[in-house]
């Protein structure tokens, strides 16, 4: 078998970043529990996998871009006879985020089966997944980190080391914690400077001209300014990261009540039906548009 690759999860993320993939000419294969899913990637010169079997069968390098543990495991056919069957000889490259005890036991199992497992989750959203400039954050065997950079550096624009699995995974739900912060923070900022009826160009201006200003304020100020919903980090993938934050947070004995504040926020936004808008979707309820537990 050649050095192919396989690419499984073609939403909000995943799409633009097997498009990248494909766009460097790697014609990776690719599967999508909805079939539409793909479509865009194959226009691009991916290659649509019948199957999952059909994937693996293809492919020795699989990248997993997945919402959840659940999906991972559905996908992987995990505690069935199929997975076994998938992972032999395949190395798969785990980007989403899912919880790090989680991890750990599906690197596990991916070991008895035959198969080599990598940590990467990823920082950004849909602009970078788009232009190539994730950061990606690994953990596993040098070995195996080295073996598949030259796929990743199609999609992140820079891999950093985090040690063994899971460190990679806690790295990222440490680093999504700081950037929950900095847009709640805009958010809250944002409400205020909205309800107390001030001029909002003029917020925006004096944000921008100030020490605060940095790519997530270009990202998110000008959504806010224009009541733009569509997802670049939705509202369900905020709940998720928020819930392993908090999660994380108790099983290690560490203190996260900005992240506990959040998580009451963004499950409101979810309550009220919000789960595909952006994550400036918390404007909404801080407005009053939802009501707090």
């Amino acid at each position: 078998m050649t050095q192919s690759v396989g690419f499984i999860g073609l939403g909000t993320m995943g799409a633009p970043m097997a498009g990248r993939l494909a766009d460097a000419g790697l014609e990776p294969v690719v599967w999508a529990r909805r079939a539409a899913s793909a479509d865009g990637v194959i226009d691009r010169g991916a290659k649509r996998a019948a199957s999952v079997d059909a994937l693996f069968a293809a492919c020795d390098r699989v990248v997993l871009m997945l919402a959840d543990a659940k999906a991972m495991d559905a996908v992987l056919g995990r505690n069935t006879p199929a997975f076994a069957a998938r992972i032999a000889g395949a190395t798969l490259i785990h980007m989403g985020t899912t919880p790090p005890a989680y991890s750990v036991a599906l690197a596990d199992d991916v070991a008895l089966a035959g198969g080599r497992y990598v940590e990467m989750p990823v920082s950004g959203s849909t602009g970078p997944a788009q232009t190539g400039d994730l950061v990606a954050m690994a953990a596993g065997s040098a070995d195996v980190i080295a073996e598949v950079t030259d796929i990743v550096a199609h999609m992140c624009r820079t891999v950093i080391p985090c040690g063994a699995v899971p460190q990679a995974l806690q790295m990222k739900l440490a680093v999504n914690t700081y950037l929950g912060g900095l847009v709640s923070g805009l958010f809250e900022a944002f409400n205020l400077a909205q309800t107390a009826r001030l001029d909002l160009p003029t917020f925006a201006r004096i944000l921008e001209a100030g020490p605060m200003n940095c790519d997530l304020l270009r990202m998110k100020l000008p959504k806010l300014l224009a009541g733009d919903f569509a997802p670049q980090g939705s509202i369900r993938q905020a709940c998720n990261n928020m819930q392993m934050i908090v999660d994380e947070g108790a099983r290690v004995g560490a203190a996260v009540p900005t992240a506990q504040v959040m998580l009451a926020l963004v499950q409101e936004a979810s309550r009220s039906g919000w789960d595909d808008q952006d994550m400036i979707a918390m404007t909404k309820v801080l407005g009053g548009q939802g009501a707090l537990p």
